[in-house]
């Protein structure tokens, strides 16, 4: 008898494993849909002037806001997917333990802030006003740094998360297919 079949009487025999899988995918697949997840989240926690909004018709709001996370969410999914799935090949031949993984996300955070950021700090360059150039470019580099350095420890800390979670799903196949 098939575990998990209409007979089995074991718990959560639903969630049975997919022996044919192969672990870096599956590793692959939960960092993707853990990213994805985690951006729906926040989009669905917060609003962009933190007040509450009534819609003509909340199913084309409702749609449309999907529509943006998911815009968002796939190509971070897909580059999460695409580095889980080599560090995890890295991982089970013994080259690497998936450490790089984690610094890679920081950069990714770091590099992430800077469309945000630069605009605002080079637009401050050509309009310095009372503060002068000098002054106006060391408070760019200011603002470059502080906003840097917060991508750098969000990524840092988001890569850790995908980290141990491909490190635990790594594991977890090791034990159910030995």
């Amino acid at each position: 008898m098939e575990a998990g079949g209409p007979n089995d009487d074991r718990p959560f025999s639903v969630f049975r494993h997919d022996l044919s899988m192969r672990a870096e995918y599956a590793a692959a697949l939960t960092n993707f849909l853990l990213i994805l997840l985690m951006v729906i989240g926040v989009m669905a926690s917060s609003s962009a002037d933190g007040s509450a909004h009534v819609y003509a018709d909340p199913v084309k709001a409702a749609v449309s806001e999907a529509l943006i996370a998911v815009m968002i969410a796939t190509p971070l999914g897909t580059l999460a997917f695409w580095r889980t799935w080599v560090h995890a090949q890295r991982f089970l031949a013994r080259e690497a333990e998936g450490w790089r993984g984690v610094f890679e996300a920081g950069a990714l955070g770091f590099a992430l802030t800077l469309p945000f950021v630069v605009p605002g700090v080079i637009a401050r360059q050509f309009n310095p006003g009372e503060w002068g150039q000098p002054q106006a470019f060391i408070l760019g580099l200011g603002y470059l740094l502080v906003y840097g350095l917060i991508g750098l420890v969000g990524g840092l800390i988001l890569g850790f998360l995908l980290w141990l979670s491909a490190t635990l799903v790594l594991l977890v196949h090791r034990r159910i297919t030995a």
